[in-house]
């Protein structure tokens, strides 16, 4: 219980309140936000790429040197083809985004769920971990993780084929 002139205001415009009248601590509204910030950020440069042909280097047109790893041993490294995929899903190039490397069509859209997910717990002043317990959230990013070396996996066979676009 707060006392008579104490009590949290909404009178700053960076300040939310949470629906149970207590403020989002400022770091919270830092990190919702700056998610917001890069999460857009990220998918309006996939949407300016245009997606490599060979299925890696598209990286390249932001100034990025070429795959090192890739080039001092011909097999990819574990992000190679994901700004390619990345960009494909940006263009609406859904199957293609699938097969230059499946895990870039998921950061995909994981990155595009970040989008109103920041701006929920913005609005809201919830904090994601209030729903997600720690066990679950680690069983998640060990999902991830998993998916994302299977994706390198797939990179590794589909170059070694020839495929093309892979």
């Amino acid at each position: 219980m707060t006392s008579r002139g104490t009590e949290p205001t909404n009178l700053s415009p960076t300040i939310r309140l949470r629906s149970d009248g207590r403020m989002l601590p400022k770091h919270s509204r830092q990190t919702y936000g700056a998610m917001l910030i890069v999460c857009t950020g990220v998918l309006a440069v996939a949407r300016w790429l245009t997606p490599s042909a060979n299925g890696v280097g598209t990286h390249e047109q932001l100034g990025l040197p070429p795959c090192q790893f890739l080039q001092w041993t011909g097999i990819p490294c574990p992000n190679c083809g994901l700004t390619t995929s990345f960009a494909h899903a940006a263009h609406f190039h859904f199957v293609e985004s699938f097969f230059t490397q499946p895990f870039g069509l998921l950061a995909f859209f994981l990155t595009i769920a970040a989008v109103p997910t920041s701006l929920y717990y913005l609005r809201t002043g919830k904090t994601w971990h209030a729903g997600l317990s720690r066990r679950t959230a680690n069983r998640l990013m060990y999902l991830l993780f998993a998916l994302y070396l299977l994706g390198w996996g797939y990179k590794i066979v589909t170059m070694r084929l020839g495929f093309i676009g892979s």
